[in-house]
């Protein structure tokens, strides 16, 4: 099995000093301590100025742990790629601040990666999600080849990501999700996140670990579970949510997907249209104008 793999953890945060400290705690709790733990932070004020912080952040809790802190200029995929330089893991875990580890979380990961070379990343479980979602959405989703959950972990033909979440199948997987993702190191040096997508940078997990699985397997471990409680701070208004999703969307479909199959632009229509149809059935004026609003900024290149 050879020498024990070093492994790290990234999180890019911004003002939301409640939600890191939960997720640290439950950092502290982890069966199998990470070597390092790097916190990118964007805060108006700086976390390490906040007496809170500081408390759980610290060499008494983490007493074998690295701990690295460092206060940057905003946007996830940057402050990501800022913790990828300073790593000196070889397993790199990122975690959104707003998750919660069950304590054997980074002990199932970290196996996986020890007894499976081949796999370049992987993700585990969001324990969370709903139980049962209504039919009409599923049904909709499917048709327009849209995001989906209690799904397959691939990419559909429009180049919209679907993942495992509340399945019990571990399997090999395309597509992972940014609140709980893991790549070894050397296929971050090949690949890094793509800071075009600024701010929020909605859907960067789906295109790193889609240019990562054309070339390496990547896996789903629903035995590794956590709790993404999607916090409401630091949120974007719904309408520059859904600006930046389908902005980003299109950015990435024609960066991944079309020069490889100029074909599946039928596909990319088809699935915009879809998210057009899903803000008309549950009478989503905000997300209607967000639509239209990203897809012209995308197409006039603004």
């Amino acid at each position: 099995m050879g020498k024990t793999l070093s492994s790290g953890i990234v999180i890019a945060t911004r003002n939301r000093l409640d939600d890191i400290v939960n997720c640290l705690k439950s950092l502290e709790k982890q069966t199998t301590q990470p070597d390092e733990l790097i916190i990118i932070d964007s805060s108006d004020t700086p976390l390490n100025k906040q007496k809170k912080f500081n408390t759980t952040f610290s060499q008494k809790n983490f007493n074998t742990v690295k701990l690295t802190y460092k206060h940057t200029a905003r946007g996830a995929a940057y402050q990501r790629n800022v913790g990828i330089k300073l790593s000196s893991s070889e397993i790199i875990h990122f975690f959104d601040d707003d998750v919660i580890l069950e304590p054997t979380y980074l002990e199932k990961m970290n196996k996986v990666f020890q007894n499976n070379p081949h796999y370049a990343g992987g993700m585990g479980n969001i324990e969370n999600i709903p139980k049962k979602l209504k039919t009409w959405w599923v049904m909709l989703r499917k048709l327009f080849l849209l995001q989906m959950i209690y799904s397959s972990g691939k990419f559909t033909w429009s180049g919209m990501p679907t993942h495992p979440y509340g399945t019990n199948k571990f399997k090999n997987i395309e597509a992972l999700g940014g609140c709980l993702m893991a790549f070894r190191s050397w296929a971050l040096k090949e690949n890094m996140f793509d800071e075009k997508l600024t701010n929020y940078s909605y859907m960067e997990d789906c295109d790193l670990s889609r240019r990562v699985s054309y070339k390496h397997p990547l896996f789903f471990n629903p035995g590794a579970k956590l709790k993404h409680l999607e916090s409401p701070i630091a949120r974007e208004k719904i309408e520059d949510n859904r600006a930046t999703y389908i902005k980003n969307y299109s950015y990435l479909f024609f960066k991944n997907f079309y020069p490889k199959n100029k074909f599946k632009i039928i596909f990319y229509v088809w699935s915009v249209i879809g998210l057009f149809a899903e803000a008309l059935i549950t009478r989503n004026r905000k997300a209607l104008k967000g639509y239209a609003k990203g897809l012209k900024n995308f197409y006039l290149k603004k």
